[in-house]
């Protein structure tokens, strides 16, 4: 198992890309801490991780709010005894409008969670990492935040601000053998783009501009997350991986 004796932090876990990965890290052998803001969410997941025998708990966190992270790092620090693995991922898409049609609020919302979220989770998860003598962070970016999309501008911004906390961060952390990441997924069948089944033909319009042409699934993203986690990835900082399909090959 590629994860086995790590112990890992994971927000935004209560559904798709974070869901599948707690999933994942859990097969591999990591204890996890599942984090986010609905707690029943929360209690499904780490349910079906200890059906299939793996270990997680459930700690409810709002990203936004530094106290709530620093009690997520303390319960994964009381409960397993060190953290090895934090993985970044709460995220929110509230507005999908042009600039002129962005709202004051849309903006401040999408960069709090987005943004600061991260930073928050960052910046508190880092010292437990620092005294472990190491580890990884994962912070899930987009493609959005490497190319240009229409109607994206809170959006956008947010992951391109995520994309230099990355590669900032990664400079900063090689001295503590901490390595910071990206995965930068396309459009992933989840909760945050299920609007779009309905509108321009479903699913099979919107994949057809991929050069793979297939469905995005949150296990491929979850895939990508557990090899940055690993000991595989041992000599990875610093990266944006694109996990879209091809899409940003055009």
């Amino acid at each position: 198992m590629r994860l086995k004796n790590k112990v890992a932090i994971l927000t935004g876990a209560g559904s798709g890309i974070g869901r599948a990965t707690a999933m994942m890290f859990a097969k591999e052998g990591a204890e996890v801490v599942v984090a986010g803001r609905r707690p029943e969410p929360l209690k499904q997941v780490v349910d079906a991780i200890r059906a299939e025998g793996g270990a997680a708990i459930d700690h409810p966190t709002d990203v936004t709010d530094g106290t709530q992270v620093q009690s997520l790092v303390q319960t994964a620090l009381s409960e397993y005894g060190k953290l090895d693995i934090v993985f970044a991922n709460a995220g929110i898409n509230p507005s999908r409008t042009n600039i002129l049609e962005t709202t004051e609020e849309a903006w401040h919302q999408t960069l709090n969670t987005n943004l600061t979220g991260v930073f928050l989770t960052c910046k508190y998860s880092l010292p437990a990492l620092i005294d472990n003598g190491g580890g990884s962070i994962i912070v899930t970016s987009s493609m959005v935040g490497m190319t240009g999309v229409k109607n994206r501008i809170p959006y956008g911004a947010s992951k391109g601000g995520v994309n230099q906390i990355v590669k900032c961060m990664a400079i900063d952390c090689a001295e503590h053998n901490v390595r910071v990441n990206a995965v930068c997924p396309g459009r992933v069948m989840s909760e945050m783009v299920s609007h779009l089944k309905d509108s321009g033909g479903g699913w099979g319009g919107i994949y057809k501009s991929y050069p793979l042409g297939m469905k995005g699934e949150p296990e491929h993203v979850a895939h990508a997350a557990v090899y940055l986690a690993s000991d595989e990835s041992a000599w990875v900082t610093g990266v944006l991986l694109p996990v879209e399909g091809g899409y940003l090959t055009y």
